[in-house]
């Protein structure tokens, strides 16, 4: 075949690392949505949108003044009770002498008992009423639950909100989260998805910080298969090993998954690799013009792929074949 002046590139040895690369969203690896356990008025916000504290420190306080109210009205409903539990045990205890000197009737004594026992228990509901309300106290101050960073701020002070009895119920206050431990949740389609292991670690990059590297493991991989964008595959979470206080939940990052390193492979840029009838065939550049030869393709980048057998080092190939050109 005649030589065409086309471009051609050299068969070297290089290091090959075939990688699985995604997109995904920074976000915090710890975030909860603050919501109070009763509901009452809000009497004060001690934070602000943006601020760090530690864990235990007070976000929001709510309004005391009903509870104490109801507070007072329960010791008083339990000082009632304990009187008229003292009178009960008393008449019990007469009846009972009365009974033994045969001068009442077991049913007197009977009924003095049913006495005693309707006082224990409105002197025990009585009691348990003024815990209720002392554990609704303890639950007013909103505490942190762990070191961390106040995202958004919903309420403002004044503002009467619902407790939460379940989960989707009650008003959301704020959202909390420990920016210390950035997590990026991506989606590998169910093709590549058997070459990513736990631990493994992955290479990120951030669009909105071009100069910024970090390095990020593999934390855990979904067991069922979900579609996104069309695609079946699998969710991937992966926390950022390094610190870089520029990079923020929300921002987008690219991620690589090393899946196979080869060390010195014999390669060749891929547009010198062609599929033609089925067979992989490069175009060998020699003194009397171009050689076509099948080639076995091994592990392949963006830029290269490995040559198994057909080629040999600092033989020349063509990038385009001669035909086209």
């Amino acid at each position: 075949l005649p030589i065409s002046p086309v471009t051609t590139a050299t068969a070297e040895r290089h290091d090959i690392v075939v990688t699985v690369e995604t997109i995904g969203e920074i976000n915090p690896g710890n975030q909860v949505s603050i919501k109070p356990e009763v509901s009452g008025r809000i009497k004060q916000i001690h934070v602000r949108t943006g601020q760090s504290v530690p864990q235990g420190t007070l976000l929001v306080a709510l309004d005391e003044t009903d509870l104490l109210t109801e507070r007072d009205a329960a010791q008083t409903q339990i000082a009632a009770a304990q009187v008229r539990l003292a009178k009960a045990q008393r008449d019990y205890d007469r009846q009972r002498d009365l009974l033994a000197a045969k001068l009442i009737s077991q049913e007197a004594l009977d009924n003095a008992l049913t006495d005693l026992e309707l006082a224990r228990t409105e002197f025990d509901k009585a009691q348990k009423q003024l815990q209720t309300v002392d554990d609704k106290l303890k639950k007013i101050r909103i505490l942190a639950p762990f070191d961390g960073t106040v995202l958004s701020v919903f309420v403002t002070e004044g503002q009467v909100v619902s407790g939460a009895t379940s989960v989707s119920q009650g008003t959301d206050l704020l959202t909390f989260a420990d920016l210390n431990a950035l997590v990026i949740r991506a989606h590998i389609n169910q093709v590549d998805i058997t070459k990513i292991r736990p631990d493994q670690p992955v290479r990120i990059t951030v669009d909105s910080l071009p100069d910024v590297t970090l390095t990020g493991q593999v934390v855990l991989i979904a067991p069922v298969a979900t579609v996104k964008s069309g695609i079946k595959g699998f969710s991937v979470d992966v926390l950022i090993t390094t610190r870089d206080d520029r990079v923020r939940p929300g921002m987008n990052a690219q991620l690589r998954f090393p899946v196979a390193h080869v060390v010195q492979a014999l390669a060749v840029p891929l547009s010198a690799v062609f599929q033609e009838s089925g067979e992989k065939v490069v175009y060998v550049r020699q003194p009397t013009g171009v050689e076509r030869r099948v080639v076995t393709v091994g592990a392949a980048d963006h830029r290269r792929v490995e040559i198994l057998t057909g080629l040999r080092d600092g033989e020349t190939v063509l990038l385009e074949p001669p035909a086209a050109s």
